[in-house]
Parts: C-alpha cells; sequence; structure tokens
C-alpha cells in the first residue's frame, strides 16, 4: 500500500509517536507501507497518488488548505492522526484573539508579510475536506496508531473506543469529604485514589478512552485529548454541566462551588471548545 505522510500546522508529535512503535513500526513499514511521500522521510516535493494518506495537523494556513485538498485529491482513504487534525488541538488556543492582535502580539518585531497567509481560525481538516477515520490524541500512542493502521490496511474496520478514560485507570474512586479544588502542583496525589476524588481537575469521566489513560496512572490529571466520548459527542452544552456534577459527587462540594473553582482556569476544555470540530458527520469514524 503506497502510504502519503503530511504535516500541516503541529508540532510533529503524532509522526514522532508513530514512529515510536518500535517493531511493530518496522513490521508495518516491511509488509504493509511504502510510504511514498513525507517530509520526515522522502525528500519529494510533489504529492502523488497514494492508498492511504496520514494527516497530522490542523489547517491555520493558506498554505495548510491547500496541500489537505490536493492531499485528498490523490488518497484512496485518509486517516486524520492526532487532536490538532481532528479537532484543532492546543494551537486551536490562538482561536481567542483576532489574527491582527495575534501577529502583533507575536511578531511585532518581524516583517508580517514574509509570514504564511494564516485563515481567520485554526481548523480540523474536516472543515475542508472527508475524512475516512480519525485518530485523536495529543499524540495518539503508538499502539492505537499501529493497531488503527494494520486494520485500514487489511481492509477490516479498526476497533472504535467509545467509552471514557476512567475505564482505563486503575485509581478507586471514592466520594470524598473536601473544601477545594486542587492544581496539580499543589499537593502531592495519592497513587491509588481517583484524582477527581483527590480535589484534582481531571477530565477523564468526559474524554474518550483507548489511550490507555497514561496520564491519570502517571499521576497527572487528564486533559481531554482524546475529544468527548460518543455519550458526549453531541451535546457540547452539557460537557461542562456533567463535569460540575462528578466533581461535586466526587468530593462533596457544592456544585455552586466547583463551578466558581472551574471559572478561574477556563482554558481547561481548550481541546473540546476551541475547535470547529463537524461532530456530526464523524461519530462512527472516530478511533
Amino acid at each position: 500500500m503506497k502510504v502519503n505522510i503530511v504535516s500541516l500546522t503541529c508540532c510533529a508529535g503524532c509522526v514522532s509517536s508513530f514512529l515510536n512503535a518500535g517493531d511493530a513500526l518496522l513490521e508495518i513499514l516491511s509488509q504493509d507501507f511504502d510510504i511514498v511521500y513525507s517530509p520526515t522521510f522522502v525528500d519529494l516535493k510533489e504529492v502523488p497518488q497514494v492508498d492511504l494518506a496520514i494527516v497530522e495537523g490542523g489547517v491555520r494556513t493558506e498554505a495548510d488548505e491547500k496541500l489537505i485538498r490536493e492531499v485528498r485529491a490523490k488518497s484512496r482513504v485518509l486517516v486524520a492522526l492526532g487532536i490538532c487534525a481532528t479537532h484543532g488541538g492546543v494551537t486551536s488556543l490562538g482561536n481567542i484573539i483576532s489574527v491582527k492582535k495575534l501577529l502583533e502580539k507575536e511578531y511585532f518585531v518581524l516583517e508580517t508579510s514574509k509570514l504564511p497567509e494564516l485563515e481567520d481560525l485554526m481548523y480540523p481538516i474536516c472543515n475542508f475536506v472527508d475524512v475516512d477515520y480519525y485518530i485523536p490524541g495529543c499524540p495518539p500512542m503508538p499502539f492505537l496508531i499501529v493497531h488503527s493502521l494494520k486494520s485500514i490496511v487489511s481492509g477490516k474496520t479498526p476497533i472504535r473506543h467509545q467509552s471514557v478514560v476512567c475505564t482505563e485507570c486503575n485509581r478507586k474512586i471514592i466520594a470524598a469529604k473536601l473544601d477545594r479544588l486542587y492544581g496539580i502542583y499543589d499537593k502531592e496525589a495519592d497513587p491509588n485514589l481517583c484524582l477527581v476524588s483527590q480535589g484534582f481537575v481531571c477530565l477523564g469521566s468526559l474524554t474518550r478512552e483507548g489511550c490507555g489513560a497514561p496520564c491519570p496512572r502517571a499521576g497527572f490529571t487528564c486533559f481531554g485529548c482524546r475529544g468527548p466520548t460518543d455519550s458526549l459527542l453531541y451535546r457540547s452544552r452539557d460537557l461542562y454541566s456533567f463535569l460540575v456534577k462528578v466533581i461535586s459527587k466526587r468530593t462533596s462540594i457544592p456544585e455552586e462551588e466547583v463551578k466558581k473553582e472551574l471559572y478561574r482556569n477556563p482554558f481547561i476544555f481548550h481541546t473540546f471548545i476551541f475547535s470547529k470540530f463537524e461532530r456530526f458527520k464523524a461519530r462512527e469514524r472516530i478511533i
């Protein structure tokens, strides 16, 4: 199978995660993939016609938009890899201010005429082209990428992960008695108890599983990089109230007090709300 690997506006972390798959990567490269275009691996300027395109990053520049449209036109199957490609990702934080203010803040000492032409917002790629499969994550774990791609290569539908991160986290959920919420660096976390039960704002109860819960298992709160799970995908207005209820139930802090605490850090939902993900087209394609 001939494969293009394409990077739009991103940090290149998702392709790096793919490369970190070890022996599984060597197996797929030796048996299934013939990578014919990838700025990381191959010195080829023209985008060729292929069976499969793997795209990381979102659309922030006009060059991104032109490239993703060309990649789509020359690909039989297109996979969006990582949260920037699927939802807009952390780069969507730039959407909270105008392009003019963004350039004034970040590039005030440079000639902006020499920069790439920017879109008005950061977009996931589904806003411009049809996407066959979405593998969200920041980055997606190597095993998830390899298993999904091997299924696609063999003509099978990849396994979908439809539950929440909490189902993959071995921490014990209890109804604690707390009087406030904590930042992750405010106190040392108990390695056995649910982070929310300890007063930390963990988004595992909202977020699609499939990653193996590496963050909460290591004592760091889930920040939602796999995006909302199926049951919450079409109910974005309910995400906030759902999280408030979960935190209140596990900490015994009244819901109104939880809301006040969450207002202090409005960016905790950035992977969910600062993108233009066209949810209604995509649930059955999200892995």
